[in-house]
């Protein structure tokens, strides 16, 4: 990514010219050998998890990345550094926020006020603190002039979420991918859009109300709830009346409801389920409000690779899209299955589950998670030394991390 810009607006070249004259040819002064082989105990003092094979790690005060190897390949020198997304992560040097690709060649050099993570092939940046300084730039490395919105990070199906007016008091509206406003900054609260709809307010949190706006801005179902969960699967839940007695239901992508507001909670649609709670009884409903499994529960997660953690008698199983218990309940916690695996506890250790519920990692690990890009984070605790890690499916620690926080 070669940083070329190309703008005849002459404020907007006096505005700049400081701050981007280092982007032409900027150095990779990120591109270094790697410095550690297989097997290499490094003292990172942090750890994140993988994201496009990478993983950011400090050692000392400075950040770098590592690969699935545990190989530091691009050297620690950053103060701070993101995650990579689409291709680029965010790394902060001397004050200043910049980014670098996955060879560690400088994107951008480091030099704006604040720099958020790619989405859709968007990230917003700040070269100064005014809302003249705030800008987009796409990942041909094209800076995208927006004088006078507050930038939010991130563009969901094409769109992003501005502010205008005072930070503390603004109003907010979106505008689509070449900066176009789409919806006039008007709304006290917005949501992403979703289902092709997002849920705004009008009003402060204790007298104002939800409604929603599709994505050329036309209010499509009234301000009138109190509440809301964005819309999944054609559906979304709603509340009427306050936090502590007010009722959720579930409205179609109309308006209507299709679910009236009999429940103390209701999480958001997934796979054709969502939990929802009466009282102290828990359990999963369909699209028509219906009990599907007319069984109740302690406690539960969504469903995910076609399953879900049930709590029963203070111990938790998992049961598929019929009800069928086919993970009987012996865990003391259990997670929502990622790449096919679960990790679950026995007595005072953790370890991992496969859908049949056959026990592929032992109990072992004092805490962990799960599993991403081939690779789950997990510690042992051997005495007083607390020793983390990346292992593999086998169960294999490939990389480890003695962490000192």
């Amino acid at each position: 990514m070669n940083p070329q810009f190309s703008h005849k607006r002459t404020i907007l070249n006096v505005l700049i010219g400081l701050f981007f004259f280092l982007l032409i040819e900027a150095p990779a002064i990120g591109s270094a050998e790697p410095m550690i082989g297989d097997g290499f105990n490094s003292q990172f003092t942090r750890a994140h998890l993988f994201s496009d094979s990478l993983a950011a790690v400090r050692i000392g005060n400075h950040y770098g990345f590592i690969d699935k190897r545990g190989k530091i390949v691009i050297t620690p020198q950053f103060d701070e550094a993101h995650d990579f997304s689409e291709g680029v992560a965010v790394v902060k040097i001397s004050g200043r926020y910049g980014f670098i690709d996955k060879e560690g060649n400088m994107a951008f050099v480091p030099q704006f006020f604040a720099a958020h993570d790619f989405s859709n092939g968007r990230a917003a940046i700040v070269i100064g603190d005014t809302r003249e300084n705030h800008f987009y730039v796409d990942n041909h490395s094209r800076l995208l002039v927006n004088q006078q919105f507050g930038a939010t990070p991130g563009f969901k199906k094409n769109m992003t979420r501005v502010d205008i007016g005072e930070f503390s008091a603004g109003k907010f509206g979106f505008v689509d991918r070449k900066g176009r406003l789409i919806v006039l900054p008007q709304f006290d609260v917005v949501q992403d859009f979703s289902d092709g709809l997002a849920a705004v307010r009008m009003g402060d949190e204790r007298t104002g109300k939800f409604g929603f706006i599709d994505t050329e801005g036309k209010m499509v179902i009234g301000f009138q709830f109190d509440a809301v969960n964005r819309f999944a699967d054609g559906l979304a839940a709603v509340r009427f009346g306050d936090n502590l007695t007010g009722k959720w239901g579930v409205i179609g992508r109309q308006g209507r409801l299709v679910i009236n507001p009999i429940f103390d909670a209701i999480g958001i649609f997934s796979e054709g389920f969502a939990a929802a709670k009466t009282g102290k009884n828990s359990m999963f409903i369909n699209s028509r409000g219906q009990n599907v499994f007319n069984l109740a529960f302690d406690d539960m997660s969504a469903f995910s690779e076609g399953v879900a953690a049930v709590k029963t008698d203070g111990q938790y199983g998992f049961i598929d899209k019929k009800g069928r218990m086919v993970i009987k309940p012996q865990f003391v916690e259990a997670s929502p299955f990622s790449e096919g695996m679960a990790f679950v506890k026995v007595g005072n250790l953790y370890g991992y589950i496969d859908r049949y519920g056959a026990m592929v990692i032992k109990p072992q690990f004092s805490a962990a998670q799960g599993f991403s890009e081939g690779l789950a984070k997990v510690m042992i605790n051997e005495g007083n030394k607390n020793t983390c890690g990346f292992i593999n499916k086998q169960g294999n620690i490939v990389i480890t991390l003695n962490l000192t926080e």
